[in-house]
């Protein structure tokens, strides 16, 4: 940042009794131009709703030296353009001198802004209509933030914040995300010495090797109480299977007796 320069903060409020173009046959859009230097120009927003009473509101700060706001001679450039379907119509022109709006002694800042309005100046060099504007001198040192910018205005300078806070929190977003990827795969990571290692490996093959006997074991005893459920319902099928056979036999010789006795008789 250079040395003993000063910020001189203009505002662009608004404008009354503009003159439309005559080229212009709708409503009348508007937008204006200023400049300290001619080689850094900034421009307001667009208003679309005022017409011949637009209004701004933008706020500009320039980079100066104490000796330009002492200069009576020294002040800001303002152009008024009506937005046209081919090329933008200048409605008027304005110079603020900045001797006549501040009383502002080299090196001394004027924190309050002083209000002030101007006619606007027609090509013809006729005027017609009126621009309100602010203007106020700061420190430099107060705008170290503006290191290294002639000029800037207030509205590109929020939204370069906007931007800055965004892409921020999209960085930390993803930091946040890397770190929680990070801390999941950790958790899954053995970061014990080779003795617990070890020991939870033996622990582990012992409670494997428990775990197979016991299954065998299971695995045994329910085969064999499968043989003999088998085994006792083959006993208990051959036992009826006699048991029939024993009723029957007595059965079988009675009928032969009986046949034999019917046989013999005349």
């Amino acid at each position: 940042m250079e040395e003993g320069t000063q910020m001189l903060e203009i505002n662009l409020i608004s404008a009354q009794s503009l003159k439309t173009p005559i080229a212009n046959l709708r409503r009348m859009q508007t937008y204006a131009i200023l400049w300290v230097d001619s080689s850094t120009k900034l421009r307001t927003k667009i208003d679309h709703h005022g017409g011949e009473n637009p209004t701004w509101n933008d706020k500009f700060l320039f980079r100066v030296s104490p000796e330009f706001i002492s200069r009576d001679t020294s002040g800001v450039s303002v152009e008024i353009y009506a937005v046209g379907c081919i090329k933008d119509d200048l409605v008027g022109t304005v110079r603020l001198l900045i001797s006549s709006c501040l009383n502002s002694n080299s090196g001394t800042s004027t924190a309050t802004p002083a209000f002030t309005a101007v006619q606007v100046r027609r090509s013809s060099g006729r005027f017609h209509g009126v621009l309100n504007i602010a203007a106020a001198v700061y420190s430099s040192m107060d705008f170290s933030l503006l290191n290294g910018l002639s000029a800037i205005c207030f509205r590109d300078l929020m939204q370069e914040k906007e931007n800055s806070r965004w892409t921020r929190r999209r960085r930390l977003s993803r930091v946040g995300s890397k770190r929680s990827e990070q801390s999941s795969g950790s958790e899954s990571c053995d970061f014990s010495d080779g003795t617990d290692s070890t020991t939870s490996s033996s622990s582990s093959s012992a409670v494997s090797t428990a775990l197979k006997d016991w299954n065998c074991v299971r695995t045994v005893a329910e085969m064999a109480g499968k043989k003999d459920l088998k085994s006792d319902g083959g006993g208990l099928l051959c036992g009826l299977m006699m048991q029939k056979k024993i009723q029957l036999r007595p059965l079988d010789q009675k009928l032969g007796f009986w046949a034999e006795s019917f046989e013999k008789e005349p």
